[in-house]
């Protein structure tokens, strides 16, 4: 059988977090692996002066499916 894998993000939010996981199961899916990414900044290394964005906290899911 073909796995699909699937990666998705979430903001930093517990009751959003448990949605997303319930609606992964109930899809038939399976989750491999959850990350929780803090807040950060980046630099944006295309403009001239290197402009610092900030990234909100987060999770990232990652889930796999039968084809």
């Amino acid at each position: 059988m073909p796995l699909r894998y699937g990666v998705e993000t979430c903001p930093d939010d517990a009751s959003i977090l448990h949605l997303k996981l319930s609606e992964i199961a109930d899809n038939g899916g399976r989750v491999l692996n959850v990350i929780w990414q803090p807040e950060r900044e980046v630099i944006n290394r295309e403009h001239m002066d290197e402009v610092r964005l900030p990234v909100p906290a987060g999770y990232v899911i990652i889930s796999e499916y039968f084809e």
